[in-house]
């Protein structure tokens, strides 16, 4: 209920649903106890109720207000050298080519951060968020972005990087 991704309410909904339709089967009757401290979460209080309408629109309407997916659209460029402060050094250095692009006060770019699983496979990794509110903007200012990526001020000698469009983990 309290995770930093946005569809956890969501997945805590889909997730006690499908063991709350199992119990009960062949023509038993079943129930299901939640044991919560928050017995008064939207998620909780939807499947109380069995209001999966109700459920999907109160998300949709917190997205929106939120400008969360599918309100916006994202892309997620990740670094990984064999020192996370390379592929911060990296990612700062493209974010700051972004700053000329026409398109860049369309589009956000939030700061470079560590990603949640730092090392993996003795390499470090990073990544930073861009966000818009209209897909072709975000893929125009992607596509010319990219293409900066060789200049001088992105040294990305050792760093493996790539672009994820519309990620499913942030």
């Amino acid at each position: 209920m309290f995770s930093h991704d946005f569809r956890a309410a969501e997945h805590l909904f889909a997730s006690l649903m499908q063991v709350s339709g199992r119990a009960g089967r062949a023509g038993l009757p079943g129930e299901v106890l939640i044991q919560t401290r928050y017995p008064d979460a939207a998620a909780l209080q939807a499947l109380v109720r069995h209001d999966y309408d109700g459920f999907a629109a109160g998300q949709l309407r917190e997205r929106r207000q939120a400008g969360l997916p599918p309100f916006c659209y994202q892309v997620l460029l990740t670094a990984e050298h064999g020192q996370l402060e390379r592929a911060l050094q990296f990612l700062q250095a493209v974010r700051r080519l972004a700053d000329g692009n026409v398109l860049a006060p369309e589009v956000q770019l939030h700061d470079p951060v560590p990603m949640s699983m730092v090392r993996i496979a003795g390499r470090e990794r990073a990544q930073m968020l861009l966000e818009a509110g209209s897909r072709p903007v975000l893929q125009r200012f992607v596509s010319e972005w990219v293409r900066t990526f060789s200049d001088a001020g992105a040294d990305a000698r050792g760093v493996r990087w790539q672009l994820e469009i519309d990620p499913l983990r942030i």
